[in-house]
């Protein structure tokens, strides 16, 4: 069965990118898939602190929440990242996460060691959903870059993402119309996707 991670980076529990996740997994989940959901700010996690200690074994050493969503973000066959874009990258919060995927970087770049399923590789896929209270569509670039870098270290080759900006105000994103509706669509293609890529696998 595909196994899909929702990753809740806002610390907003119930904004515009927590809503969107909701229909992603909800499309998700009824095309047949496994899913899981990390809501960032409930978890302890600490920023990287640049110790370079994953040099030595492609381990973090730091011992917080993170452990639980290493295996997450490296067991799932598909990701769904929900975070808000703030100073035009992404929220702090979100961006501590991926920060702590350096000890990933560690174990594949330096150590040429595996960082998931060599099996179920080439079926792994990715959605990211944002919002952005600017009036400029470019401020989701250097969010963009950090998602770009995020998903090639957990070897996700392909993704797709829904922007919205002009998305200030809380729930803002229940009156745009037809973002709902995309959101839940994405989630179900993104398990298709998976579904006929492992299958040709197989074959």
């Amino acid at each position: 069965m595909v196994k899909i991670l929702g990753i809740a980076g806002s610390p907003r529990l119930n904004g515009n990118t927590a809503i969107l996740l909701e229909e992603a997994l909800k499309g998700a989940r009824e095309a047949g898939a496994t899913v899981n959901k990390v809501v960032v700010c409930n978890r302890e996690i600490f920023p990287c602190q640049a110790c370079e200690d994953c040099r030595k074994a492609g381990e973090c050493t730091i011992d917080d929440g993170m452990d639980k969503i290493y295996h997450l973000t490296t067991t799932s066959h598909g990701i769904i990242l929900a975070a808000p874009v703030y100073f035009n990258s992404l929220n702090a919060q979100t961006k501590a996460l991926i920060d702590r995927h350096q000890c990933m970087w560690a174990r594949k770049a330096l150590l040429g060691l595996e960082v998931t399923d060599p099996e179920t590789r080439h079926a792994r896929r990715g959605l990211f959903l944002s919002t952005a209270g600017a009036d400029d569509p470019r401020a989701f670039d250097g969010a963009l870059k950090v998602v770009d870098m995020f998903f090639e270290v957990l070897d996700i080759k392909y993704y797709e993402r829904l922007l919205f900006f002009r998305m200030d105000r809380k729930g803002a994103i229940k009156d745009h119309p037809t973002a709902l509706r995309n959101a839940y669509a994405a989630g179900e293609h993104l398990v298709v996707e998976i579904e006929r890529s492992l299958g040709e696998k197989k074959v």
